[in-house]
This record gives C-alpha cells, sequence and structure tokens, in this order.
C-alpha cells in the first residue's frame, strides 16, 4: 500500500531562509535523579567568534519530564547560524531540576551529524568524568532551500542537483522531501538530471520526512507495519508511542446443540468434547493479561456441563490450555461470565506470531445445549 499526504495552500506562501531541519531522540540516558526519572533537555551550541574557547548556544529543547528516551521536538536552524566545515557542534544534554546537570555531551561536525543519521548510527554522549551518559539518535536531517518570492532561490536557478555550501566550503546535497520550503504555485523546477534520480534512490527513505508527516503516516499503519519499521531501523524508534496498549478481539454468538451421535465420556478423560470456538488474529506482541467477558446458559435444565477457554496455538500446535485451571461450567440461566488470565502460561508464553484459540464443549449426553451472546476478548500487551 502506498500513502500519500498531501498539504494544500489556499494562497501562495513566501519562502523560508535557507535552514537545517534536525530531530534528535536520547537513547538510554543516565539517570541523574534519585526518586524518580531525570527531566532531560538537549542544548545545541557552537564556539564563539572570539577566540576564548567558549560556546554559544544556538538551540534550545523543550524538557521532557521523567524520561530517559525523549524525543524533542525538531530545530530548525538558519544555515548562517551554523559553524564553518571543521568545526563542531555540541550538543549536550541536561537533566532539568534545581541545579541542572549535565547527563552528557558529543562534539560533532555537520557532515558526520548527517552521516550519523543516514547510517542510523548513535552517537555516544558522556559526562564531564567521560562516564557514559546514554546516545542521542538523529532521527531527521534536512538542509531546506528557500529563496525570494518569485522562485528564484538556489534550487529554481541551478535545478536539484546544485547542492549547496556551507560557510567553510561543507558541501551537501538539497532534500527533495523538504517541508520547510514551500513553493508558490507560479514556481517551476527543471526536470530532475540522473544525479537527482541516483541521490532519490538512495535517500529517499521514510526517515527523512519531516516528524508531522511521519506521525499521520504512523496514524494509518497497522501495529504489523509499525513492528516491521522498528526492526528495520533504529531512526523508527519513536513510533513504538503508536503501538497499541490493548487488543480486542470479538466472537460471534451462537447457540450450539450437542450432536445426535454424542453421547457422554465421547471426548476426553473429563467426559467433554473439545471443539474450536475460532481463532483470533495473529498476535504481534506479548501478553500481560487476558480478559474475557461474555453472556452464556447451557439448556436450562439438567446436567450442567458447557465450558469455555483459551488455548495458546504456536505453529499449529497447542502450547498451552487454560480449561483446567479456569474451569467453570455454563449456568441454567443467562449470566456474566468474566475471567482474568494472568500468570499462566497461555499469557506468559504468547509472543509474535502466535494465535489464541478460543474452545467450547457443548457436553455428553444427550439434550445439552450451549448458547453464548456478547464473547468479548481483551488483551493488554506487553511492551516490544
Amino acid at each position: 500500500d502506498i500513502i500519500a499526504v498531501a498539504v494544500v495552500y489556499s494562497e501562495p506562501v513566501k519562502m523560508q531562509k535557507s535552514s537545517l531541519a534536525l530531530g534528535l531522540n536520547g537513547r538510554k540516558l543516565t539517570d541523574k535523579d534519585i526518586f524518580s526519572k531525570s527531566d532531560p533537555y538537549v542544548v545545541i551550541s557552537r564556539r564563539r567568534r572570539v577566540e576564548d574557547g567558549g560556546w554559544t548556544p544556538i538551540r534550545i529543547s523543550e524538557t521532557i519530564k521523567d524520561n530517559l528516551n525523549p524525543r524533542w521536538s525538531e530545530f530548525l536552524i538558519d544555515l548562517t547560524e551554523l559553524p564553518d566545515a571543521n568545526e563542531d557542534l555540541k550538543i549536550e544534554v541536561f537533566d532539568d531540576g534545581w541545579k541542572d546537570t549535565s547527563i552528557g555531551v558529543v562534539h560533532i561536525t555537520i557532515s558526520k551529524l548527517e552521516q550519523a543519521h543516514k547510517t542510523r548510527t548513535p552517537l555516544p554522549i558522556t559526562d564531564k568524568k567521560m562516564k557514559n551518559g546514554g546516545e542521542i539518535l538523529v532521527r531527521s536531517f534536512r538542509m531546506d532551500f528557500g529563496g525570494s518570492e518569485n522562485g528564484s532561490g538556489p534550487i529554481a536557478s541551478q535545478g536539484m542537483s546544485g547542492g549547496f555550501t556551507l560557510p567553510g566550503g561543507y558541501n551537501g546535497t538539497p532534500n527533495v522531501h523538504s517541508s520547510q520550503t514551500v513553493c508558490p504555485p507560479q514556481t517551476t523546477f527543471p526536470p530532475p538530471t540522473d544525479a537527482d534520480s541516483h541521490w532519490i534512490e538512495e535517500h529517499g527513505d521514510l526517515c527523512n520526512l519531516p516528524d508531522l508527516v511521519l506521525d499521520i503516516i504512523a496514524e494509518y499503519l497497522e501495529p504489523k507495519d509499525i513492528l516491521q519499521l522498528l526492526d528495520s531501523c533504529p531512526c523508527f524508534e519513536d513510533f513504538r508511542r503508536f503501538l497499541p496498549k490493548y487488543q480486542e478481539i470479538n466472537g460471534e454468538d451462537f447457540r450450539k446443540e450437542q450432536h445426535p451421535n454424542q453421547r457422554d465420556g465421547d471426548g476426553d478423560c473429563d467426559g467433554i468434547n473439545p471443539e474450536k470456538y475460532f481463532d483470533g488474529p495473529e498476535m504481534n506482541q506479548g501478553a500481560k493479561s487476558i480478559k474475557l467477558n461474555f453472556r452464556w446458559k447451557d439448556q436450562g435444565w439438567g446436567h450442567r456441563k458447557g465450558q469455555v477457554w483459551i488455548q495458546l496455538i504456536r505453529n499449529e500446535e497447542v502450547l498451552a490450555d487454560s480449561r483446567k485451571q479456569f474451569h467453570e461450567l455454563a449456568p441454567h440461566e443467562y449470566r456474566e461470565r468474566e475471567v482474568v488470565i494472568k500468570e499462566h502460561p497461555v499469557v506468559d508464553l504468547l509472543k509474535r506470531g502466535d494465535k489464541l484459540r478460543f474452545m467450547l464443549s457443548v457436553g455428553g449426553g444427550g439434550g445439552h445445549y450451549l448458547t453464548v451472546r456478547n464473547f468479548k476478548v481483551l488483551v493488554e500487551l506487553k511492551k516490544y
């Protein structure tokens, strides 16, 4: 499936200045708090123009409360604010508090920062004692190019393969996915060159889209698709927040009669005759608990024998069965039945790719019925 995202403007929008859109995540940051987790924020700085060895902050993020894997909002930095090609940026993470404490710092050039994004390489940070402070992930890195209102900016005049130069000679390639550069309707671009096509093929991946567009796309993805993205590349780590905490499974209402030739004892040693009610979907994550809720009854007289339970299926083989541990017989009159399964192999052994099979037994001996209505299952999912 292909997801298309369209942004429509009612009137021409002025071109923005040339800028760097930079998105950073923290991962496995060192906890500097005693009674809770750190409240991290990140500061991006460059060397001062004067030779005093100091640093000038150019961007400071918001604080993410109580989180060692923060995702800060994307920065938009004018290219004139960036250092020369051979100079470092300083990226330092602090714990916001009464006295802000440095969690860790990394010094890196613009070109290496871009390379870290392309290769999805985490950047280790260290504190003042050179102890591990965690990692920074470069989730987005886009050079966006603006120009004048009549479309005479560097892209329009040179074509997409024209490139750009930062102070000090840093050469890069324009990002064709740019969301920050908004072109008026009258602006036209030359057709892509072979170099453009090669660049798009090499770099035209989801990781390089703006955060807002990624969020919109993620909302339309199935959990299994999000999991595939998480497995494919660290840059999709933030998609984890779109994974559901619960999964609902519903069964169809039924009224089932004992087969005429079925006698008591035709089934297993307990005298039941198990059969499949239905199979749930393939699970994408493990589970913390499984709750069943339904209304049920039997034929309304005689011996009570109707049962409903769960099996855990892996590769079409039964891995675990809940019947004996959560045994109950259907009543003669309609009643609500709620079962919460925890700390049982059906839950504990469940993993991605498994499925839950819902079983039933009407009972043998003649004249038995089992009726089930509003069968609902709520699976509390583990974090992936």
